[in-house]
C-alpha cells in the first residue's frame, strides 16, 4: 500500500511537471528550442519535489519516462505516423516500458533513495550539496539524454528503408542485453551467497552487460537517423555523451562499491572484461568462482 501511495505521488509530480513545462513553452516556435525548454523546466520542477522529500531518487524514473513523452510528443508535431516511424515509436517505447518496470521493482516507496545519492550527499560539504544534486544529479543527467535525442528532430524526413534497419537492430540489441543482464542479475541477487560476485550468463562476459546495452540503444538511436541526417553529423554528441557518463561516472562508483563489498571481485575484473562482450581468462573458470 506504501508503495502504491508512493509511486501515485511520483506520478501526480510528474504530470505536474509536464503539464507545466509543456504551457510554458508552448508559445516557442523553434521546435528544438521548445522541446529543450520543456524538458529543462520540468527538470526543474522535479528538482524542487525531490528537496521537498528529501530524496533525490524522486528524479530517477524521469530518465525513462521524459524522453518517451517528449517523442509522442514530437510525434503529434511533426504528424510522424507511418510505418517507419511506428516501428520506431514502438522500439522506443518498448525500451522506456522496460526501464521503468525494472526501477519500479527497485523502488520500495520513499525510504528509497540510490545508494549513489546517499554517498554523494555523505561526501559533498553541506554548501556544496546543492551544486551537485541539482547539476550532478537532475540537470546534467536531462543534458545528456536530450543530446541523445538530436536525432529525432530529423522524424519527417524519416521514411521506409533498408538503410533504418541496422539502427533499429541495434536498439533492440541494446534493450536485450538490459532486459537478459537485469533478469541475471536479479536471479544471483535472490539466491547469492556472502561475497560472491554475479558470474551468471552475460556477466561472464563482461562486467557491466547492462549499462553496454543503455549505450548500444543510444548508439542506434544515432544510427537509425543518421542517414536522413548527414548534414546533422555532430548528432553523435548524444550518443557520445552517454557512453562517456557511463564510463567515466557509473562504472568507476559501481567498481569501487563492488571492491569494498565482495572481496572476490578483484579477480572478477582481472579476467572479465569492462564493458565490451569478451570471454574470460582461462584463470578464473579454474579457480572455481565462475559460478555462483
Amino acid at each position: 500500500m506504501k508503495k502504491t501511495r508512493d509511486l501515485m505521488i511520483l506520478l501526480g509530480v510528474y504530470v505536474l511537471a509536464f503539464v507545466a513545462s509543456f504551457f510554458a513553452c508552448i508559445w516557442i516556435k523553434s521546435t528544438i528550442l521548445k522541446f529543450f525548454l520543456f524538458d529543462v523546466i520540468a527538470t526543474i520542477i522535479v528538482y524542487i519535489f525531490s528537496v521537498l522529500f528529501h530524496n533525490s531518487s524522486v528524479y530517477d524514473a524521469y530518465w525513462s519516462v521524459t524522453p518517451l513523452v517528449m517523442i509522442l510528443w514530437l510525434f503529434i508535431v511533426e504528424k510522424a505516423w507511418s510505418i517507419p516511424h511506428i516501428i520506431f515509436l514502438a522500439v522506443f517505447l518498448l525500451w522506456a516500458i522496460r526501464l521503468t518496470k525494472n526501477w519500479m521493482e527497485v523502488f520500495t516507496d520513499f525510504s528509497y533513495e540510490d545508494w549513489r545519492y546517499r554517498k554523494y550527499r555523505e561526501e559533498t560539504p553541506r554548501h556544496f550539496w546543492f551544486f551537485v544534486n541539482f547539476f550532478g544529479i537532475h540537470m546534467v543527467p536531462t543534458l545528456i539524454v536530450f543530446a541523445g535525442m538530436l536525432p529525432l528532430f530529423e522524424l519527417a524526413k524519416l521514411h521506409l528503408n533498408w538503410m533504418i534497419l541496422p539502427g533499429v537492430l541495434i536498439m533492440l540489441f541494446g534493450i536485450s542485453m538490459e532486459f537478459f543482464a537485469d533478469r541475471q542479475m536479479h536471479e544471483f541477487l535472490s539466491s547469492k551467497k556472502k561475497g560472491t560476485v554475479c558470474n551468471l550468463g552475460l556477466w561472464k562476459y563482461s562486467r557491466h552487460p547492462n549499462y553496454l546495452g543503455e549505450i548500444s540503444f543510444w548508439l542506434g538511436v544515432f544510427i537509425t537517423m543518421l542517414p536522413f541526417s548527414l548534414s546533422h553529423w555532430y548528432y553523435v554528441i548524444g550518443f557520445v555523451l552517454v557512453a562517456v557518463l557511463f564510463n567515466v561516472v557509473s562504472i568507476p562508483l559501481m567498481e569501487k562499491r563492488q571492491l569494498s563489498r565482495r572481496p572476490e571481485y578483484k579477480e572478477y575484473q582481472k579476467v572479465t572484461s569492462r564493458l565490451l562482450l569478451r570471454p574470460q581468462k582461462d584463470s578464473y573458470e579454474k579457480s572455481g568462482m565462475a559460478s555462483v
